[in-house]
Order: structure tokens, then C-alpha cells, then sequence
């Protein structure tokens, strides 16, 4: 039998998760499966494998197309997760690259920051849920406090992603000798507005047995008001690219 080993690993960072999992195939563990931030590992020669990840179609599927295309390149799906497919190659059939040129490149993280667009939008109605379901119990547990600590990370650290992602485009355009139109500026940092208003509502749910109701009602307000602008001048007023 062999011989398998689990890692924990949670990234936004695609690029960055591929470079991973080839330096573990360097070292001679080759990822075969995944699972709700769970990589799991068997031994395999050292640099026996190449990987690279991939944005699918839809949510846990590819087409026929797709499977027929990668089997004739040699190429394997290990593993499907939301939108990112995993796939690998032998090493000794040569380089592994999806996109070789920068057309294609570009749509490639044109896709992915759309993908993270939607993905925000849903993580913060969630948030705004969550902290609606705490005001009406009025009891704050600690779980409570873990959930929404939670929401607002992955909002932040998806935020940061697009911002990433944003800076390849930016790149891509400029090698083409094209304006970057449609895409954010890229010095611009993500507004204030929008860590205050995770600050303030935060603040709220620590300290609201403290607070009067009718005050609390209106800091939460305020918060969600805070929260929802920053989230437009992030990226909103970037231009518009017809995503």
C-alpha cells in the first residue's frame, strides 16, 4: 500500500498553490486528492509529476470537451473543487503550461477575479446575515464571534486576491500595449471604509450587552453602511469592463 500523507492548506492564491504542489513533487509526494483545505499525498519519485491549477466551467464539473483535451495532452485530473481543477503530467513528457500565450492568459484571470467578485458579494450578504441572526438574539455566544470573525477574513483575504489578480492584468495589458481599461487602478489599496466598518461592527458584537439597544441597532447600521461603500470603492470604481 502506499504510503499517503495529509496537509491542511487554505490559499486564495492559485499561482502560489501551484508552486506548492510542485515543490512537494519535488520532494517526492505526489497530491492525488483534495477536500475542504485537506491535500492528501502519496509518495511517488521525486519530481515525477508537474502541476498545474485550473478554473472550470462550473461548479465541480467540466465538460467532455475539457476531459477529452487534457487525456490527449497527457494530462490528469486529480481533483475538482468549486471552481479549481487540479491537474498533473509526467514530468518526463516536458514543461507543463495551460496558457501559453497572453490573450488567453488574460481571460484566464479575467475569469478568476469575476469568480472572486461573486464570491465577495455572496461572502458579505452572509456576513450581513450572520450579524442580523446575532442583533435579534441579543446574546452574543463565542461561536457567534468565531463565525463572523471568520466571514470577515475570507472577505479580506478574497479582497486582497482580486487585488493580485488585478496587478497580473494590469501587467498582461501593458505587454499587449494596451490601456488596462475596465480594471482597477494599480496603486489602489482597499478603502478604509471598509475595514472600518468590519472594525466598528465587530466592536458592536463584543461590547453590545454595554450598549443600548437603540444605539446598537444604529452602530450596526452604520457598520453595514461603512462596509458596503468600502466594497464599491475598492474595486467598484475601477471602470467598467463588462463583467
Amino acid at each position: 500500500m502506499a504510503e499517503t500523507m495529509t496537509r491542511f492548506r487554505i490559499s486564495f492564491d492559485k499561482d502560489a498553490e501551484t508552486v506548492w504542489l510542485n515543490d512537494m513533487a519535488a520532494q517526492g509526494y505526489a497530491m492525488t486528492g483534495f477536500f475542504m483545505g485537506f491535500f492528501t499525498f502519496e509518495k511517488c519519485a521525486p519530481g515525477e509529476y508537474l502541476y498545474q491549477v485550473d478554473i472550470s466551467e462550473g461548479m465541480f464539473r467540466v465538460s467532455g470537451d475539457y476531459r477529452q483535451f487534457m487525456a490527449e495532452a497527457g494530462v490528469e485530473i486529480v481533483s475538482l473543487w468549486g471552481y479549481w481543477v487540479m491537474l498533473r503530467r509526467r514530468a518526463e513528457m516536458g514543461p507543463f503550461e495551460l496558457y501559453t500565450d497572453v490573450e488567453s492568459t488574460i481571460e484566464h484571470y479575467r475569469k478568476i477575479r469575476k469568480l472572486f467578485k461573486v464570491v465577495v458579494v455572496i461572502e458579505f450578504l452572509l456576513l450581513m446575515f450572520n450579524t442580523y441572526m446575532m442583533s435579534l438574539k441579543g446574546d452574543v455566544s463565542g461561536m457567534d464571534i468565531v463565525s463572523w470573525v471568520v466571514l470577515g477574513g475570507l472577505i479580506a483575504g478574497l479582497v486582497r486576491e482580486m487585488f493580485r489578480v488585478n496587478h497580473i492584468l494590469v501587467e498582461l495589458y501593458e505587454r499587449q500595449g494596451r490601456p488596462p481599461e475596465g480594471l482597477m487602478l494599480q496603486g489602489r489599496k482597499v478603502s478604509v471604509l471598509l475595514s472600518a466598518g468590519l472594525l466598528l461592527n465587530f466592536a458592536v458584537l463584543i461590547f453590545q450587552g454595554s450598549v443600548w439597544p437603540p444605539v446598537r441597532t444604529a452602530l450596526q447600521m452604520a457598520a453595514v453602511v461603512l462596509m458596503a461603500v468600502g466594497l464599491w470603492r475598492t474595486w467598484g470604481r475601477g471602470g467598467r469592463s463588462g463583467e
